[in-house]
């Protein structure tokens, strides 16, 4: 009997969209039968102890970015201080970073290595040529980069030089980013959106009405979903409360992701307006299912599983990351939504998208996605004949 091939997935906990990639990839690629994924952190799992945010803060970077960047909105010059960090402490940490990943991928013996994080791939497939130059049969190992952004934000980001591997893009943008680097040349596959989970894929539910019964909704008004990826932000406690002033004739769903606090709090709260307010939960695809517009920050893979169950998007371009430019570009471009900045503009876009819904005005379009659907014979792809 053959034995499934092994594919390990490095991934970060930095936001929720990379970690959420991973567990697809797991999901989809074992319900196969043809292969066993391991997930890794890089650094949480193989060396935090190189981590330079954590010898000068006492927080480990994840935490920093989680918290700080995300959770406090602090996206301009603390981000990109951030970002300089990461990439500094990369290249201090260059030689010691490759022989520890050398040495993991010596006791896990991959068939196939892919990555769904950035800044660090260069290490990693480095590494990587190191462990096949080993022996003769590893040569056959394969690399894969899955980028989880709209697109690549500066230049070798996601891409970095080298013909070692393949690069897999959900976007267009993603895709002629990567066709532009002579070493991806014949090395670029795409998939119908960035990766979601397999529950996603179905789209929007026929009926609509009864989606908001089922979950105690009034199915005749307006449901509007608020969602900051998922650590949450306080951001959805200010954007809130800024609409008692003139409540809207809608209702709410806040869905505040890993921040237990800002779930207690605004579950403490009254509110002049229908709400139902949950912590973390996979069942998102069931509350997009009942809902009509979707208000949050830019992330590519939130508004990307919001475009495939055909929602209004009212964006927040004030909680925008570096690598979110692309979206809210896209955003404009193609009119499939609306970027808002201060309360004010927030307001006036829920009232306009409510105003539209009452008057009887249709609905953006739903898009499928369909890349849980493709990623597995891309996998056997590349095992196959790429890499």
């Amino acid at each position: 009997m053959t034995q499934p091939a092994h594919v390990v997935v490095f991934y970060t906990v930095a936001g929720g969209g990379h970690v959420a990639a991973a567990n697809a990839l797991k999901q989809i690629l074992e319900a196969t039968g043809r292969y066993r994924v391991s997930l890794v952190n890089p650094y949480v799992d193989l060396m935090p102890h190189l981590d330079m945010w954590a010898r000068l803060t006492g927080r480990a970077s994840e935490d920093i970015y989680n918290q700080s960047v995300i959770g406090e909105g602090k996206t301009g010059l603390y981000c990109l201080t951030y970002y300089a960090g990461i990439l500094l402490n990369f290249r201090l940490a260059y030689g010691r970073g490759r022989r520890i990943l050398a040495e993991y991928f010596e006791q896990q013996k991959p068939d196939m290595v892919i990555s769904v994080l950035p800044m660090l791939n260069r290490i990693i497939f480095d590494a990587l040529q190191d462990y096949r130059d080993q022996a003769p049969q590893r040569a056959k190992t394969k690399g894969a980069v899955l980028i989880t952004d709209w697109t690549e934000y500066g230049r070798h980001i996601w891409f970095p030089k080298g013909r070692d591997y393949t690069a897999i893009c959900g976007t267009e943008a993603a895709a002629r980013r990567a066709e532009a680097y002579r070493n991806l040349a014949g090395r670029v596959m795409r998939t119908q959106g960035l990766l979601l989970k397999p529950s996603f894929q179905g789209g929007p539910p026929p009926d609509k009405k009864a989606a908001k019964s089922a979950l105690g909704l009034d199915p005749e008004r307006p449901v509007i979903c608020m969602m900051y990826g998922a650590q949450g932000s306080r951001r959805m406690l200010e954007l809130a409360d800024s609409l008692r002033q003139d409540p809207p004739d809608g209702q709410f769903l806040f869905l505040c992701g890993r921040n237990q606090g800002l779930a207690a709090e605004m579950q403490a709260m009254n509110w002049p307006f229908p709400t139902r307010i949950m912590g973390f939960t996979d069942q998102v695809p069931l509350y997009f299912g009942a809902s009509d517009i979707f208000v949050g920050k830019p992330g590519p893979g939130s508004v990307s599983e919001a475009v495939s169950y055909g929602l209004f998007l009212l964006l927040d371009k004030s909680m925008a990351l570096p690598q979110e430019a692309p979206v809210l570009k896209w955003l404009k471009t193609t009119g499939s939504g609306t970027a808002f900045g201060g309360k004010g503009d927030f307001r006036r876009g829920v009232a306009g998208l409510i105003g539209h819904l009452r008057s009887g005005g249709a609905a953006p379009q739903a898009v499928a996605n369909t890349a849980s659907a493709e990623i597995a014979a891309i996998v056997d792809t590349i095992l196959a004949t790429g890499g």
